[in-house]
């Protein structure tokens, strides 16, 4: 169930343990306007939300009463940087922008580095040169696209799957050069990451 505006500006009010007059000078804003607020009598226009939540170090929509995290960061994006990575000896070799949503735990920055694909044995998807955004190893989920290595040789991406008696079979896309290899096991294999994203430059080339 939503919450009033005039609500959630008192309890935000508590839970900062701020007092009107401070939030009056935060803010800009005059008392009268800020009284208004609190008794029900106005609700802030976008440019007036802003700086309280600002001021308050709130989420604007969570001011506004709606059903959603009072953190500020929630639902906001914000861009970095990851490296691309040569997954063969981990040198960095460059590093391009990466956008996340602040608000979720999973697309940490940290989480995340890339590579540029060696060859063609997933193109179309990926082609020579193409990057890939790669998560770091968590834990296996049959029938994703991981960077891998078999017993140790170079890295590889392929899709997995795993069958009912144990069985790995690695798939490329591109299977008329790279077919599919099978009889291994999963203790035959290094899990380096998942393949999340693709930047596709080759359809441009």
């Amino acid at each position: 169930m939503e919450d009033t505006f005039t609500n959630r500006l008192k309890k935000i009010l508590k839970i900062r343990n701020m007092k009107q007059v401070e939030l009056c000078e935060k803010t800009k804003l005059s008392s009268g306007l800020i009284n208004k607020y609190l008794k029900g009598k106005a609700f802030p226009r976008q440019d007036k939300l802003s700086l309280l939540a600002e001021a308050l170090d709130t989420n604007e929509v969570w001011l506004m009463g709606y059903n959603v995290p009072i953190d500020r960061n929630y639902g906001k994006t914000k861009i970095t940087e990851i490296n691309i990575i040569n997954p063969s000896t981990n040198e960095v070799l460059k590093k391009i922008p990466y956008s996340y949503r602040t608000d979720i735990a999973d697309e940490d920055p940290n989480n995340f580095f890339a590579i540029y694909a060696s060859d063609n044995s997933m193109a179309p998807l990926l082609d020579i040169g193409d990057i890939a955004i790669i998560k770091k190893f968590k834990k296996f989920i049959n029938k994703k696209t991981y960077l891998l290595k078999v017993k140790g040789s170079i890295p590889i991406i392929r899709k997995v799957t795993l069958s009912d008696n144990g069985e790995i079979e690695l798939q490329a896309m591109n299977m008329w050069n790279f077919p599919i290899q099978n009889n291994l096991t999963l203790n035959d294999i290094e899990f380096l990451g998942e393949v999340v994203k693709v930047e596709n430059n080759s359809a441009f080339k």
